[in-house]
């Protein structure tokens, strides 16, 4: 797959998509870019995990070849090392996620947003979950099978996994549902800050065309 690009701007996006997702956890790109870069960073991940079961020295060697495979090497090298090895320690794969989004504004091109799972600061799908549960809960109604499994899916391997999910929960039951008469689905809102800010309040409806 080349993506319109020769080999050598192709390596160049891809490793910049390699490092951004490892250092912020969270880009949102095109599904075929997504794609290589998922390939990419899952392989990096189990290498890193099967070097750092082999020992020291492996490790060390395995360090020097990051170095140039990625960018802003002085934080995506040792995360990659250090802090990813320990938190999918207990999970064999299955590191990266996709969650696929509306069309870009301007060329209607398809976007995904492609995070790493178990994440504390930005796991859209723990969110999703987590709203959908609150709605539920306000309404009196049971979670059904479905949400359930995505329930464990999002909590299973995270640490604390179920505490934090009801934190989120209690979250989004303040932010999202103050209203408890009127418990439909809402229209998509619109941060008015730069940043993810999980907690504030200062959203405004943007009107679907």
């Amino acid at each position: 797959m080349t993506l319109g690009r020769n080999s050598k701007q192709l390596k160049h996006t891809i490793r910049n998509l390699v490092s951004s997702l490892i250092q912020h956890e969270h880009v949102i790109t095109t599904p075929a870019k997504a794609k290589i870069t998922a390939n990419y960073v899952e392989n990096l991940i189990l290498k890193s995990k099967k070097h750092a079961a082999a020992g020291e020295e492996s490790l060390k060697g395995w360090r020097h070849l990051l170095y140039g495979k990625l960018y802003n090497q002085d934080t995506t090298v040792d995360k990659t090392i250090t802090e990813f090895v320990e938190r999918y320690q207990h999970r064999p794969s299955g590191f990266t996620r996709q969650l696929k989004l509306e069309n870009r504004f301007g060329d209607n091109a398809p976007q995904v947003a492609l995070e790493m799972v178990d994440n504390e600061d930005r796991e859209l799908l723990f969110w999703y979950i987590a709203k959908v549960v609150a709605r539920l809960e306000l309404q009196g109604l049971e979670p059904d099978v479905l949400t359930k499994k995505n329930i464990e899916k999002v909590t299973k391997y995270k640490k604390d996994g179920a505490k934090k999910f009801r934190e989120v929960v209690a979250i989004c039951k303040d932010n999202f549902f103050e209203d408890e008469e009127n418990l439909e689905l809402q229209p998509r809102f619109k941060n008015n800050t730069n940043g993810f800010n999980k907690q504030t309040k200062n959203f405004e409806v943007v009107p679907r065309e």
